[in-house]
């Protein structure tokens, strides 16, 4: 019987030892770290940036002059599209219908002017054969009654312009040549004026680097730069210089990394960047650059 119950724990313990080693086991698979990969530097002197790609049209959020239904959509994201393209209507049935009262308007206008002018044309007509038929208040009366018709008239057939006009409103078109960078409106969707649902940009593409406000005093405009593709080190493209923008501000692109500092504020320069087949480069996307330093030269 002590048999029975010593096998019984050792049993347990061979269960208990088995799991542990399992847990063990995944523990030291999760715990496992990568190797980072290798760059091979571009400068032997230089200072690093992040890169974020962007049109060189920069990135138009394209809108409308009043919010609405969408009537319908003529554009996709990746689409090329040229200056003056119909991109999306807006809904106009409101405005259809005022322009249909305003017509209307101007045909009642239209009545009540014909009428004054008859009106006025037979008093001024008595006048002229026999001015003692007419008195002056009467005269007067219908001389203002036919002017107020005419400028009613007038008015009516501006209305209805300014409608006409309006009605252009309702449809956006494209303000440059380019492509989509992303439509995230349909047909029926509520359009916010203030919305950026709808992005365009230039084909051409600049690489916006963020430099460090500690490094801001190293690097010197005109200076050429290396960026490379994340996750992928072997792949690089030559940036040429652009312009810097003279304004420090605080850095909103985060890394992740521990030694980042989040009040940490940085210096913006433009660069100009050419697609290729090997580096397509896509608005939005994060790049690492190396900015040459005059050190170089030593």
């Amino acid at each position: 019987m002590k048999k029975f119950y010593i096998w019984i724990i050792f049993s347990l313990i061979g269960v208990g030892i088995g799991i542990a080693a399992m847990f063990y086991d995944d523990m030291l698979k999760s715990s496992g770290t990568v190797a980072i990969p290798s760059v091979k530097l571009p400068f032997n002197s230089f200072i690093a940036g992040t890169g974020i790609v962007e049109a060189k049209s920069k990135n138009i959020a394209v809108s409308s002059s009043f919010s609405g239904i969408v009537k319908a959509v003529y554009v996709q994201s990746g689409e090329k599209i040229q200056k003056g393209m119909l991109l999306f209507e807006m809904d106009d049935t409101l405005l259809q219908s005022n322009i249909l009262i305003a017509q209307a308007g101007i045909k009642a206008a239209e009545a009540t002017f014909i009428s004054a002018k008859h009106h006025f044309e037979l008093i001024e007509n008595f006048k002229n054969v026999s001015p003692q038929m007419v008195t002056k208040e009467k005269y007067m009366q219908a001389q203002d009654h036919f002017h107020e018709a005419k400028e009613l008239l007038e008015v009516s057939k501006t209305k209805l312009a300014a409608l006409k006009e309006q009605s252009n409103l309702y449809k956006v078109y494209s303000p440059i040549d380019g492509i989509v960078l992303r439509s995230e409106i349909s047909r029926g969707d509520f359009f916010d004026s203030r919305s950026n649902a709808l992005l365009i940009g230039s084909e051409r593409v600049n690489v916006r680097v963020s430099i460090n406000e500690y490094d801001i005093s190293k690097f010197k405009p005109g200076t050429k730069a290396v960026a490379y593709l994340r996750g992928n080190t072997k792949k690089n493209i030559g940036l040429k210089y652009a312009y810097t923008i003279p304004y420090v501000v605080p850095k909103t692109n985060l890394t992740g990394r521990s030694t980042e500092r989040t009040d940490t504020r940085v210096l913006q320069v433009i660069y100009a960047a050419e697609r290729t087949k090997t580096f397509p480069l896509y608005v939005g996307e994060q790049l690492d650059v190396f900015i040459q330093t005059p050190e170089q030269e030593k």
